[in-house]
């Protein structure tokens, strides 16, 4: 064969290869070289925060973690978690996403919450609190939570509404703004008394 006609099918080939690239568009698109404002994060987790004694202060699951090195928080989705601010006191809580501080301790639960009381050590014949609302706050340091916004308990058989919460977790106590019951009488029964 003569070089020439080489040639000339190498430049029809390239030609055809050139035209078939072009009409694929872009190879891959370009990369984003932004900062991240995420330090770390992980999925999965299971953590045991423990106070200066070595004591077990309480065990988290999440779905997921971030942490924020701007605030310092640590971002997580989907948690529940085993508290036990006291000896005598234990409770679980679930909320659809937290903040927490290792330093400070803050807490910020939103998304949804639920506070139940576990009762403490002793098997306390007391009926367990579970307290619902959309947002709870407080502090894992000091035991203390509160929200600000409407929250659903019930003890039992009994249940009301109240407009905020106040509640000290160490010793169980709790306190409760603008509460709304509804009370349901039995029926009355008229009986002759002799």
């Amino acid at each position: 064969m003569n070089t020439r006609v080489l040639i000339i099918l190498a430049l029809i080939v390239a030609g055809i290869a050139g035209w078939f690239f072009q009409q694929q568009g872009e190879v891959s698109p370009p990369v984003s070289m932004e900062t991240s404002d995420v330090d770390y994060e992980a999925t999965e987790i299971k953590a045991v925060q423990t106070n200066e004694k070595g004591e077990t202060e309480y065990e988290l699951t999440a779905e997921s973690l971030t942490h924020n090195p701007q605030t310092n928080l640590d971002e997580m989705s989907g948690i529940t978690m085993n508290w036990e601010p006291s000896p005598e006191q234990r409770y679980r809580i679930e909320a659809g996403s937290a903040a927490i501080s290792q330093q400070t301790g803050d807490l910020n639960l939103s998304g949804g919450f639920t506070l139940v009381s576990e009762g403490n050590k002793g098997g306390s014949e007391i009926e367990p609190i579970k307290v619902t609302g959309s947002t709870l706050k407080g502090n894992t340091k000091s035991g203390k939570v509160y929200s600000e916004e409407p929250v659903k308990i019930e003890q039992g058989m009994n249940r009301f509404e109240a407009s905020s919460m106040t509640a000290n977790l160490e010793t169980g106590e709790y306190e409760f703004g603008q509460v709304a019951v509804a009370f349901t009488p039995s029926d009355r029964q008229d009986k002759a008394l002799f």
